[in-house]
């Protein structure tokens, strides 16, 4: 069970497509015109988006179903969930709250986070050590579920965030491009980013308790490596919570608030990707952080 996937060329595909799309949105942003060449680059911006996010969806629907648990078992499977819905969460804001976020900057996100999976991927794509440590229980799938959900809502609201740091760079520097005029005033940024960050606690706290609750009562740990990762996850929650109550009684201004989240965000991806690099003191992964019954990290490293 502690085989290696190997077929990953979809998520390599979908990545540099991503990637290609965000290249020619922001070319075209920059070029922005209104003759038929920019029409005809945006177009194509739009396609590539289209046929990334289809090949990625492909990609994570045949994992799932191959492997017959969530897409979600391991941190390179999570790097790409997050770039799948780093494009949804576009499409999201722009039908619920009429957010019009660039389309380069959902796929050169979703590009990004996908690209990151690949960073140690024969030590972050590996099958969960054991069914029951994922599809045994109902409450480890509820945990990676809505823990994955938080992330999203965090990874929405950190593209929010960039957009509220460009355009409030802009008007600090009084930049007149067409593009800046564009983008979405301040206050709705701030408003939106709000929600967003909320929803992604609201998610993230459940899944996160949920994990606690799991591993505290009917699990026991294998390791004092899945005391840091659930230690590291509460931090992260408490983090954001902080953040958000700061802005939510105006004791922070919305530039703070933008800066602060982004750097949360940036420090989780990189601590919790480090830290799935690390192996406990038996030698197993943290993928076997969580063992069912009287299994022993050393019998699950087996």
């Amino acid at each position: 069970m502690n085989e290696i996937f190997e077929n990953r060329e979809l998520f390599a595909c979908a990545a540099g497509i991503f990637l290609a799309a965000a290249a020619v949105g922001l070319f075209s942003a920059r070029r922005s015109g209104g003759n038929g060449a920019g029409r005809a680059r945006r177009v194509a911006e739009l396609f590539l988006a289209a046929a990334a996010w289809t090949l990625l969806s492909c990609a994570l629907g045949e994992r799932g179903s191959r492997g017959g648990h969530l897409p979600v078992s391991n941190i390179f499977e999570i790097f790409q969930a997050l770039g799948w819905c780093a494009v949804f969460s576009a499409v999201f804001l722009r039908a619920v709250w009429a957010l019009r976020v660039p389309v380069f900057f959902a796929t050169g996100t979703a590009g990004l986070l996908c690209a990151l999976g690949f960073a140690n991927v024969r030590g972050w794509d590996i099958l969960p050590v054991s069914a029951d440590a994922f599809t045994g229980t109902p409450w480890i799938g509820v945990h990676a579920a809505f823990a994955t959900i938080g992330y999203a809502c965090f990874s929405a609201a950190a593209m929010v965030w960039w957009i509220f740091l460009l355009q409030n760079s802009a008007l600090r520097k009084r930049r007149t491009h067409r593009f800046f005029s564009r983008l979405p005033d301040l206050s709705t940024l701030d408003r939106i980013s709000t929600r967003l960050c909320s929803a992604g606690l609201v998610f993230f706290g459940v899944g996160v308790a949920v994990g606690v609750a799991a591993l505290a009562g009917n699990f026991t740990l294998s390791s004092t490596l899945a005391v840091y990762k659930t230690g590291l996850s509460v931090l992260i929650f408490f983090g954001f919570a902080g953040v958000r109550i700061l802005r939510g009684q105006n004791k922070i201004s919305a530039l703070k608030f933008a800066r602060a989240g982004t750097a949360i965000f940036v420090a989780a991806i990189v601590l919790l990707g480090g830290m799935a690099c690390l192996r406990d003191d038996n030698g197993a992964h943290p993928a076997a952080i969580i063992s069912h019954g009287e299994k022993t990290g050393s019998e699950v490293a087996k």
